[in-house]
């Protein structure tokens, strides 16, 4: 890869450049857009990148900072997949990031390329300008899209970060660019409601009086839908009046086709979870729902969740008072001229796996782009709000790296 045009090394030149780099989540492979930063990093005076991998197409990359003894680390942290393009009809090219007015379009130019094109510029800032002590980091993940078993996860399993705070760049508006301040990630349970029957010839099911294992699972999938919920915790009553969701057939999985009757039949489901739930708890509830239905139609229905590490990612929380909290909101005073309101970010972020094994403070979703453009036709971002980006992670990293050390430092990886 040929080293980049310095004219174009500005925040919006490198988040296009991102996005012309495909790193579509299924397949899988994120070495190009890795390989990109690479080469971007010494352009921009920061360091060459540690690579963590467990494979060599599915890249981590870490690169730190260091100001001088005393202070906070800070990371800063994105992944570099994206969703594919999938049976989405755009009426742009979707890796060409075309800029029409204040808007760049592309696969991932919110979720999450032009985030990672701030840090990049606001670390390139201060490598130039440091702050008097602490440390920052780049944390760039791959497989964020599909579960993380290569990315945060493996990371946050293998490599102790050390850190005092982690900040994702998530696309965290909801109406407008950074009307929220998201203290809470949502996370999922993935499970499936599975019906067991006999596979046999379609025309003989009256005869035989064969059950359907798919009819069995659409009764339960109804009963899910119909009946299925939980409480909120108490611990994030005052953060947006956000519940826990439940989300059934999602997908169908099994049978044949025509001219035969299905002998298995599961469908895919899903809590968005927040914190302070119990695996335990949301296992019961779908447990005794199967078996209630179970009883009233006769049908075999069982539950199983997915497998590990995607079968339970939990919630976060950072604390009000946390001094990354208390950072990130007098940057976003900075920038903005806001007090943001504290709230729950919908979606399931790697904070889940910096917070549950590192047991990290991690702001979710602190970035440019709204979030219900992101895994849609014709994604794109404000270019006004990729420019505050870089502005953001300035202010955030000169005055969180300075300031006084949290005690208890993160010296191993926690199960």
């Amino acid at each position: 890869m040929t080293s980049p045009d310095p004219q174009n090394l500005d925040v919006i030149g490198i988040a296009r450049e991102l996005v012309r780099t495909p790193s579509p989540n299924p397949p899988g492979d994120e070495s190009a857009v890795a390989a990109l930063v690479q080469v971007l990093l010494p352009a921009l005076q920061l360091p060459k990148a540690l690579v963590i991998a467990r494979h060599e197409s599915r890249p981590n990359l870490w690169a730190t900072l260091d100001f001088g003894a005393g202070g906070r680390h800070l990371v800063l942290s994105g992944h570099l997949d994206t969703k594919p393009v999938g049976d989405a009809t755009w009426s742009v090219d979707p890796f060409a990031a075309d800029v029409e007015g204040d808007r760049l379009y592309g696969l991932g130019s919110g979720d999450m390329k032009s985030a990672l094109a701030a840090m990049l510029v606001a670390a390139s800032r201060l490598a130039r300008n440091a702050p008097s002590c602490g440390r920052l980091s780049l944390l760039f993940t791959a497989d964020e899209e599909n579960g993380s078993a290569y990315g945060a996860h493996h990371v946050a399993c293998s490599v102790p970060l050390d850190a005092d705070g982690v900040v994702i760049g998530e696309p965290g508006g909801i109406h407008e660019d950074y009307d929220r301040l998201h203290l809470v990630s949502r996370g999922i349970a993935r499970l499936r409601l599975v019906a067991h029957g006999r596979q046999g010839h379609s025309s003989l099911s009256d005869e035989l009086d064969a059950r359907n294992a798919g009819v069995d699972a659409a009764r339960l999938v109804t009963a899910v839908a119909d009946s299925l919920a939980f409480d909120t915790p108490e611990n994030v009553h005052d953060l947006g009046g956000w519940t826990p969701t439940v989300n059934t057939g999602m997908a169908y999985r099994g049978g044949v086709g025509f001219g035969v009757l299905p002998g298995v039949m599961a469908v895919d489901t899903e809590v968005r979870l927040l914190p302070g739930m119990r695996r335990e708890a949301v296992d019961e509830a779908f447990t005794a729902l199967a078996e209630r239905v179970s009883r009233e139609t006769g049908g075999d229905l069982r539950i199983e969740f997915d497998r590990p590490p995607n079968d339970w990612l939990p919630a976060t929380l950072v604390a009000p008072s946390d001094p990354l909290v208390e950072a990130a909101l007098a940057a976003c005073q900075a920038v903005f001229g806001t007090d943001s309101a504290r709230a729950v970010f919908p979606g399931t972020t790697d904070a889940t796996w910096f917070n549950a094994v590192q047991d990290l403070p991690t702001l979710p979703a602190l970035g440019p782009g709204l979030l219900r453009r992101a895994h849609a036709a014709d994604e794109w971002v404000s270019i006004t709000a990729v420019r505050q980006a870089a502005e953001l992670y300035t202010h955030l990293a000169s005055a969180y790296c300075p300031g006084a050390a949290l005690p208890a430092a993160h010296e191993e990886i926690r199960g």
